[in-house]
């Protein structure tokens, strides 16, 4: 059994990182994953994933945000030991060599350097590859830039008091207290990459039974949630803030687990979902002014936002073929034996 995240984002600002806090606690030990395209990283991470759910232990799997098929890292909490992938964009390093962090060298099973023929061959892949990443980049920032100067916040501070009152209300009924510290983990259960925008709903359910939605037009729901964190924290406890992978600045959910809690921006839909409509708080002629106006907005973002999956789609394809390459000056046989013997001294 597992659950799935993200810790980096394609965003407005290009390539946004949370990896410096992944299997950073106190006793945790990491594991760095190197190696090139194509040397196995993400395959070898889901064997060791699953050998150890085979032994019934928990796996959480931290999800590429470039190819969501792809594995970055994963964590073994009753271990305490993670294994990460720790080259470009997210590249990791060692803090106590030894102590707390040791490194995994995959590119040794593979026969560098590559042939002569090859070579213009990737160097133009990986020349590609960069210019659709950009090109991804770039989209995501004129949209951003698109919403945030085309509409500006609406709701005052009057109008976030009553959300306040609601979110403490509501976790008094869930029954929070004070008793321990908050311990605040980030995460992204939403990301833009090659499917397009994909939201993890099944890993959001599996923590929390619970789920109030922030519904607004008008861009309340980041308010809200602000003040759901806020007030979480003040509770104590795990607590896991979940970004915006678009615009890394605002808050996108607060999971609070021991609660099986949670409070969730415009973008979730849940079946059993409480809606919490907030728009309802605006003066109604604000509303009929600004909506048409939001609809032409909305309407240019998903356009954007639908060429900047497209070049990151494009991205994944080229970085398909770069592995191809790589993968046939692999040994394979040599490498399966590596993991074989490697699961069972860890595992």
């Amino acid at each position: 059994m597992g659950t799935s995240y993200f810790l980096g984002a394609n965003s407005k600002d290009g390539f946004f990182s949370l990896y410096s806090e992944f299997c950073s606690r106190k006793g945790d030990f990491l594991h760095i994953i190197k190696g090139g395209p194509g040397t196995g990283k993400s395959s070898f991470m889901r064997k060791i994933a699953r050998a150890a759910e085979e032994k019934g232990l928990e796996v959480e799997y931290v999800l590429c945000s470039g190819d969501p098929d792809s594995l970055d890292g994963i964590y073994i909490p009753q271990l305490k030991t993670g294994w990460v992938d720790g080259t470009a964009p997210h590249v990791i390093e060692p803090k106590k060599f030894g102590i707390d962090s040791d490194y995994v060298n995959l590119g040794v099973f593979c026969n560098t350097p590559l042939v002569e023929t090859d070579l213009n061959y990737v160097n133009l892949i990986y020349e590609l590859y960069r210019e659709k990443y950009n090109a991804a980049y770039d989209c995501l920032k004129s949209a951003s830039l698109l919403h945030r100067r085309a509409l500006s916040p609406v709701f005052t501070d009057e109008h976030l008091k009553l959300f306040r009152w609601e979110i403490r209300d509501i976790l008094k009924k869930c029954g929070a207290d004070a008793d321990s510290p908050a311990q605040v983990r980030k995460r992204f259960y939403h990301a833009v990459c090659c499917k397009g925008e994909l939201y993890l709903n099944a890993d959001v359910n599996s923590l929390c039974k619970q789920k109030y939605v922030f519904s607004s037009e008008f861009e309340g729901a980041a308010a809200a949630l602000r003040i759901a964190a806020e007030e979480a924290m003040s509770c104590g406890g795990e607590i896991i803030l979940s970004y915006d992978p678009r615009d890394t600045e605002k808050l996108e959910a607060v999971l609070i687990p021991r609660l099986s809690l949670a409070f969730l921006g415009s973008g979730w839909s849940f079946e059993d979902e409480t809606e919490i409509i907030m728009d309802t708080a605006l003066p109604r002629d604000k509303v009929r002014e600004l909506r048409p106006k939001l609809r032409e907005i909305n309407r240019l973002e998903d356009k954007i936002m639908g060429l900047g999956c497209s070049f990151l789609a494009q991205a994944k394809g080229l970085h398909d073929e770069l592995e191809e390459v790589y993968k046939a000056a692999m040994d394979y046989a040599a490498l399966n034996e590596f993991t074989e013997d490697y699961i069972k001294a860890h595992i």
